[in-house]
């Protein structure tokens, strides 16, 4: 039982490690976006604005992908012998990597943790708009990313067990 007690942590302890390296490279890869109070709000100057503030959750979705998959693929090799536990550490791994990268790009970009922005600004002065997500659904690209690679590894070695 203590090895399986050590995957789990080790697991989960490397998808979260990961979580604040890709939180940092998030906070790299993201334009400033200009925008101007009106008075219904932050508005994004231009169109080209208005894609940059969507490619905030593009680049998310994109680096929490390929993370979660370079990493699923890498901690179900190693530790398939585990079986399900892989599964379920995997999960619960990226499930928090999605929320530390998300907090540790916020923090960074922002100084403080950005869940909703109401600025106090005057009708037609200039904003930068923080860095966040617009679309909360790309959270989810943590947990797709790594279980892709894992459901057919554990599903084979369930398999060669049978035999």
């Amino acid at each position: 039982m203590p090895g399986r007690a050590r995957a789990f942590l080790v697991i989960v302890a490397v998808m979260v490690v990961a979580g604040v390296v890709v939180g940092l490279v998030w906070t790299r890869l993201n334009p400033h976006v200009a925008m101007t109070m009106t008075d219904l709000g932050p508005f994004p100057n231009t169109e080209l604005e208005a894609a940059r503030q969507v490619s905030m959750d593009a680049w998310y979705a994109a680096l929490g992908a390929v993370a979660g998959l370079l990493l699923g693929a890498v901690l179900a090799t190693v530790y398939l012998r585990h079986g399900v536990l892989v599964v379920v550490a995997l999960l619960v791994g990226a499930v928090l990597a999605a929320v530390v990268a998300f907090v540790t790009g916020s923090l960074v970009a922002n100084g403080a943790v950005v869940l909703t922005w109401h600025p106090r600004a005057t009708p037609g002065s200039p904003l930068t708009a923080p860095l966040g997500l617009h679309a909360y659904g790309v959270l989810f690209s943590w947990p797709i990313g790594a279980l892709a690679p894992v459901i057919p590894l554990v599903w084979l070695g369930w398999s060669r067990d049978a035999e």
